[in-house]
């Protein structure tokens, strides 16, 4: 078996990104095109990138309360991790846990060196050592691939889309007035406000393809490195365990597919930010098999 992200992954994570650039490239043409200054237009859109940029970790750890432990406090933890970084020559993640019930683990950060894993108390209560071993390969696999990096840039711009459409949405639903007292500024703060909601959604197309293109890519870097797919598969099967179900949303932080499985799968699966379980389970015993 070897290690690189197989070719057809590759292509597909290609265009979702072309896809994601177009969809990008429609608000940044149309506010050049009313006669917004460009030196505006980059001012702005840095200005997004870097509050996502640095502000994405601390978020996603906030939403779902974890706190830094050290390895006097998770040794085993601690231990993994020491072991697969060396295997990946890559810096250790700093490393959190989140006191919820269900399973699961995710990785934030923007970087290579500026990374943290999380996983969650019922995570380590559900999994056997191996098992464990199996989902944090997982999350450096992640690492590796700068999927928090990739995942955190691509996003940052449709969700200041999302955010100017649902507060333009708001103040049209909770103060109407306000907007018709505004006339012809109140109108084009509506139109302006439903395009950005409109394109908001559009990204997310493009989005939640990459981020799942992405599992599956980790899922295979992850199984590759152990040369035990059937232990992540036994790992997936465990915490996609319907009858767990978690008090807070791992992925509130907003960026697409942070949780190690969908909680609430989509009814469709081109709509989900992970691929179905049968067919990531299905591709770890294709694996096997090679």
């Amino acid at each position: 078996m070897h290690s690189h992200t197989p070719h057809g992954l590759r292509v597909r994570m290609f265009v979702s990104m072309a896809l994601l650039g177009v969809v990008y490239a429609i608000p940044v043409a149309a506010v050049l095109l009313i006669g917004v200054p460009w030196p505006v237009v980059a001012v702005l859109a840095v200005l997004t990138v870097t509050v996502q940029w640095f502000g994405t970790e601390w978020l996603a750890r906030q939403a779902a309360g974890a706190r830094f432990v050290d390895a006097n406090q998770e040794p085993e933890l601690h231990a993994v991790l020491d072991r697969l970084c060396a295997l990946n020559d890559l810096p250790k993640p700093r490393v959190a846990v989140s006191l919820d019930s269900a399973p699961n683990a995710f990785t934030v950060g923007r970087s290579r060196r500026h990374t943290t894993v999380v996983v969650t108390s019922g995570l380590l209560r559900t999994l056997e050592p191996d098992e464990l071993t199996a989902v944090l390969a997982h999350e450096i696999a992640h690492i590796r691939h700068r999927d928090v990096a990739v995942m955190t840039l691509a996003s940052s711009f449709a969700i200041a889309l999302a955010w100017i459409g649902r507060n333009t949405g708001r103040t049209f639903l909770y103060a109407p007035g306000e907007l018709l007292e505004a006339g012809l500024i109140g109108v084009a703060v509506v139109v302006v406000g439903a395009f950005a909601a409109l394109l908001g959604a559009l990204a997310q197309l493009p989005l939640r393809a990459l981020s799942r293109y992405r599992e599956l890519a980790a899922d295979h870097g992850a199984a590759v490195q152990l040369g035990q797919p059937a232990l992540l598969a036994s790992a997936l099967l465990k915490v996609h365990n319907p009858d767990v179900i978690p008090r807070t949303d791992l992925r509130v932080s907003r960026i697409p597919a942070l949780g190690l499985v969908a909680r609430r799968p989509a009814r469709l699966s081109w709509l989900s930010t992970h691929p179905p379980l049968a067919k990531r389970v299905n591709r770890l015993e294709a694996l096997l098999r090679r």
